[in-house]
């Protein structure tokens, strides 16, 4: 929720926000959300506005992310959250560059990540409003290939989860390789799923590999409300 530059409150409401434990994500969601009802002529001050951002920081959702070698067996798992991603160096310009796009063509772009020279490329292909299919390319080789599902439709999740298996089977194809599916056991939401399969030599592309799933999934919930 954008933050009203106009919205101002009430004092008691001020300080029971500041009061409340940003561990417990309920009441603080739960504050940020009935801001704009206490509403008065006094102005917001500075410890106003951190404890604004302070208990709206704590309503948005972690998304999940899982890495999963090309057998399809599940290597890591773990919740991110927007803004801690931001902190790592690069990500931040990473999640703007690769947000701009996604609001530009929201179906289907491909795009080569920031800095030029490092010859990375993201290509996204939504199968469904709320779900769909990233793949990361270096130098025109196959580095992952992500899943998002934002748990917002079921149905939607399943259908992109099929496409999914679809190219990790297309991709395993005479390998020799039996993929496992354990994606089939994560039911948290949102979440994004990837298949790392050629990680790169160079330390810079390495990093932006292991970036650019992150990054996108941070832009892509975020663009859906859910992060």
């Amino acid at each position: 929720m954008p933050y009203p530059r106009s919205a101002i409150l009430r004092p008691a409401h001020r300080a029971a926000i500041c009061r409340r434990p940003l561990g417990d994500h309920g009441r603080a969601a739960a504050s940020a959300r009935h801001i704009s009802r206490y509403t008065t002529h006094l102005p917001l001050t500075a410890r106003d506005r951190r404890c604004y951002k302070a208990a709206l920081s704590q309503s948005r959702r972690p998304f999940l992310v899982a890495d999963l070698n090309v057998r399809g067996e599940l290597q890591m798992r773990e919740p991110y959250r927007y803004e801690e991603l931001e902190q790592i160096p690069g990500a931040a310009g990473l999640i703007g560059a690769l947000a701009g796009a996604l609001w530009q063509q929201p179906e289907e772009f491909e795009t080569l990540l920031p800095p030029e020279p490092i010859g990375v490329r993201l290509r996204w292909r939504a199968s469904s409003p709320t779900s769909g299919i990233a793949t990361v390319r270096c130098e025109g080789n196959l580095a992952s290939l992500s899943l998002l599902a934002s748990g917002i439709s079921a149905e939607s999740d399943q259908a992109t989860l099929e496409a999914f298996q679809r190219h990790l089977l297309s991709e395993l194809r005479d390998t020799g390789f039996e993929p496992a599916f354990e994606l089939m056991e994560l039911t948290e939401r949102p979440m994004v799923a990837t298949i790392n399969f050629r990680a790169p030599q160079e330390p810079a592309r390495q990093l932006m590999v292991a970036l650019a799933d992150r990054c996108f999934a941070a832009a892509y919930f975020r663009k859906l409300g859910l992060t």
